[in-house]
């Protein structure tokens, strides 16, 4: 993995190759941990506030504490910036659930870890050709926690390859996600996003911002080859057109307008 030189343990710079988990986190032995990914771009970070709020929300529903605040919290990620001097990467938090006595039960501080690495924009040939998806029946449990529970989509990876897919898209009897996207359905000229069993993705909101008159509504599983047009958005692939589900055409299977007059806006905000 490309990574930088240094990154943010429990209250230290550390360098990469000293970073060590024990097993006996709850991260490890019941997978209790959140996270949360963001970029940087020609040295500013865009809607760190929104990435915070997130954040600090997922780890407030999922009932783990750490010491740090909002503003130390921001600190400590800009201390990083300058320690590696990465003007254009990401940051991945991790907070694991903390060391455990039995294996079973919180009884150790929650382990903070923040690393910056480098980011490397999608292949161009993804927003003027468009991507692939899966589909599978699923929705999150808590999925207005960013978890680290990415089992279901690990065990999908025969499938991903085999039709050629960057994602999953889950569902019930309504399209919720992807498992690392919100989407956006286009009918005509109107765009929907759906409303339930999501991560309000802090990409979405941008995207929401765009324009007033995106409708944000749950949408039956059984349309979706009705839609003209499907995008993702996303932190690490902005807004990305999506032109077959399962092997199946969206459309006419190649991006489609309104999702470029999207994408084309999203870029001109400097985004």
């Amino acid at each position: 993995m490309n990574r930088s030189d240094y990154c943010y343990f429990n209250g230290d710079l550390v360098a990469f190759g000293d970073l060590h988990l024990h097993v006996t986190d709850l991260l490890f032995q019941r997978g209790y941990g959140i996270f949360d990914f963001f970029r940087s771009r020609n040295g500013s970070i865009p809607w760190l506030e929104d990435y915070m709020e997130r954040l600090f929300t997922s780890l407030e529903l999922s009932g783990i504490e750490v010491d740090l605040n909002r503003e130390q919290f921001a600190s400590v990620i800009h201390d990083l910036q300058e320690k590696n001097g990465m003007v254009n990467g990401a940051f991945k938090v991790i907070v694991s659930g903390g060391y455990s006595e039995n294996l079973e039960s919180v009884s150790g501080k929650a382990n903070l870890v923040v690393l910056n690495i480098p980011w490397n924009r999608p292949p161009v040939e993804s927003f003027e050709k468009g991507v692939n998806l899966i589909s599978e029946r699923f929705v999150r449990p808590n999925p207005e926690i960013k978890t680290l529970y990415y089992f279901n989509t690990l065990r999908l990876q025969k499938k991903l390859s085999e039709f050629n897919a960057i994602d999953v898209m889950y569902h019930s009897d309504r399209i919720s996600e992807a498992s690392r996207a919100n989407l956006f359905f286009v009918l005509g000229d109107r765009i929907y996003t759906p409303a339930s069993d999501i991560l309000k993705g802090i990409t979405r909101k941008q995207v929401l911002l765009l324009s007033s008159e995106i409708q944000v509504e749950d949408i039956e599983v059984g349309l979706l080859y009705d839609f003209d047009e499907i995008f993702l958005t996303s932190t690490s692939r902005d807004v990305t057109p999506v032109v077959s589900v399962e092997g199946q055409k969206i459309g006419k299977g190649t991006p489609g307008h309104i999702t470029r007059e999207i994408h084309a806006a999203f870029q001109a905000k400097g985004w």
